[in-house]
């Protein structure tokens, strides 16, 4: 069966195809003290940085933390999620908008 879709559509699909790893979740980084008497920390010397990767699995908040050395790519994979995400709206967008067409087609024919 061919798929069918406007060329718009072939065009996101084609955007889609591109998207690499992805992740729903959100990335924070945060400063806190880590809680240790001896650490740095404890006195008057600078906070850790510390980054978190949280999402929702039904209505329970997880949260897990993420290591420095993959913070960057951590941080791809949540920017993948919100491009693609905002891909699949364009798509149903255009999809409608194509069936739409093909209504007006087949009327006037």
């Amino acid at each position: 069966m061919k798929r069918k879709t406007s060329p718009e559509g072939r065009n996101i699909l084609e955007q889609v195809r591109s998207v690499g790893p992805f992740i729903e979740a959100s990335l924070t980084v945060t400063r806190k003290r880590c809680g240790r008497p001896q650490c740095r920390c404890a006195q008057e010397g600078p906070i850790h940085q510390t980054a978190l990767l949280t999402w929702k699995e039904r209505t329970v908040t997880h949260t897990l933390y993420v290591p420095v050395d993959m913070r960057e790519e951590v941080q791809t994979w949540v920017d993948n999620w919100k491009l693609l995400r905002r891909l699949i709206g364009q798509m149903s967008q255009a999809q409608r908008e194509f069936l739409l067409q093909q209504k007006k087609t087949r009327k006037s024919s």
